[in-house]
């Protein structure tokens, strides 16, 4: 193989390489799982949301759950799981796959008190995406809890995946605390 024919191989493998990585750094795929975490109680107790995104490409219906999984004292931290997921997806043309969703912050502002949690995303769920946090309550009352959930939601390709937009949504829901 002469020169030219080296520089050729070298080029296309540095492309092989290139297109790998982009591949293998891509989220996964999330499916659509309709209304399944938004009509449970198991994962949804503190309430649900439907909040349409619109891209370039189509339309992603996502579903925000809020549950909390221990029960609310002043003593213990309180554990709340809040789910991600995928409703349904239209109008996507034949190079894309589907629509998936990252996340990247999650902040519960408590208004009685002031008090403020954040989270650093870890971890994945199967079908969708979720966060998990504890939250400690000082005061016996009911509290007013706004959750403010940013993400990203991806194009994923046959090949690899592109972020689409950045958005943050902000959730109320009241917990009395005993």
């Amino acid at each position: 193989m002469g020169p030219r024919g080296k520089i050729l191989t070298s080029l296309l493998l540095i492309i092989v390489v290139i297109i790998a990585v982009w591949q293998f750094t891509s989220p996964a795929l999330i499916p659509s799982v309709g209304t399944k975490y938004v009509s449970s109680t198991q994962y949804a107790n503190r309430g649900s949301w439907v909040v349409q995104e619109v891209s370039g490409y189509g339309k992603v219906f996502l579903a925000f759950s809020i549950a909390n999984l221990t029960y609310p004292r002043t003593t213990l931290p309180t554990s709340y799981s809040i789910i991600v997921s995928k409703v349904n997806e239209t109008a996507l043309p034949a190079y894309i796959r589907g629509f998936t969703v990252k996340l990247t912050a999650l902040q519960i502002q408590d208004s009685y008190d002031g008090s403020v949690l954040s989270w650093a995303p870890s971890g994945n769920f199967p079908d969708a995406a979720q966060a998990t946090t504890l939250f400690n309550f000082k005061t016996s009352a009911n509290h007013q809890l706004k959750f403010t959930i940013s993400y990203q939601l991806y194009e994923i390709l046959f090949i690899g995946s592109l972020l689409d937009q950045s958005a943050t949504q902000s959730f109320n829901i009241t917990q009395n605390v005993v």
